[in-house]
């Protein structure tokens, strides 16, 4: 990565609680985000295809995060003729991040997004790149807390999804992707509960572990085919299950899980504490 662009961009990302910041300082930083990214895209300064790639995609993020569906838009349609100028798993960095989808969804770019979902997955069937085709999936299925936005674009995504957790089965990462599957398909399917906490108990060894750091930037092709290591597969992976359990209203069994997961080192979360606190 240009060493340009990882201290400019160090230095205008928010990283963090967003939540932390005022409004209208989150509004400058990504609009000033979004300029500089435009610059140097616009200048021909950078030549490296992950580094311009890198650069569309944060782009296209910064507007999600503004909730401006339509300059993401016409940003991700430049980010697509960049990406089609090389090989075809680059695809899945355009429909890899549910923020994006989301943004793009609710000001009417739906059919723009699964199309682009739809083509990823066509044009990379023996796909190597296990992770990055997780990340897709996983964009997909995510709904929040709403309702799928169509039950077609649904179904796909999960079959999409099951046949990957078949490919992946001898995967060390595959009980990370079924956890992950089950809990976001919870609010639409039945699922058993049972099973998706017995699952999240295979994890706990993974807790104790230190985690290992990584460099990259957010928005990196590099950070989206490269797997998470164990500790925060299993944090990741628990977390998203107890929040499932949440939606399900099964809060007892939410009360053994998370106190036993904390004590075997999982990080507190606010969010589920209070809900506990309200039961």
């Amino acid at each position: 990565m240009n060493n340009e662009i990882i201290n400019l961009f160090s230095k205008l990302k928010i990283t963090g609680q967003r939540s932390a910041i005022s409004i209208e300082d989150k509004r400058e930083k990504d609009l000033r985000l979004i300029a500089y990214l435009k610059s140097i895209i616009g200048k021909n300064s950078v030549t490296d295809f992950e580094d311009i790639g890198f650069c569309y995609w944060n782009i296209s993020d910064n507007y999600a995060l503004l909730r401006n569906g339509h300059s993401l838009c016409e940003n991700h349609k430049k980010f697509y003729d960049h990406i089609i100028k090389s090989d075809s798993c680059y695809l899945y960095w355009l429909v890899c991040d549910a923020t994006q989808r989301l943004a793009l969804e609710k000001d009417g770019y739906h059919s723009f997004w699964w199309d682009l979902y739809r083509e990823a997955v066509e044009q990379n069937p023996n796909s190597k790149h296990h992770f990055a085709e997780f990340n897709a999936h996983r964009a997909a299925l995510y709904s929040g807390n709403r309702a799928p936005t169509s039950q077609d674009a649904f179904n796909f995504a999960v079959q999409n999804y099951e046949k990957f957790l078949a490919k992946t089965e001898s995967a060390s990462e595959n009980l990370f992707y079924h956890i992950i599957y089950l809990s976001l398909v919870s609010k639409s399917l039945d699922i058993d509960n049972n099973k998706l906490c017995h699952l999240s108990y295979m994890l706990f060894e993974y807790l104790s572990l230190p985690r290992s750091s990584d460099d990259f930037l957010v928005g990196e092709w590099k950070s989206f085919i490269t797997p998470f290591d164990k500790k925060k597969q299993a944090v990741i992976g628990i977390t998203s299950a107890i929040n499932a359990l949440i939606y399900s209203n099964d809060m007892k069994m939410v009360k053994s899980l998370y106190a036993e997961a904390c004590n075997m080192g999982l990080p507190k979360n606010h969010y589920i504490e209070r809900r506990l606190n309200e039961n």
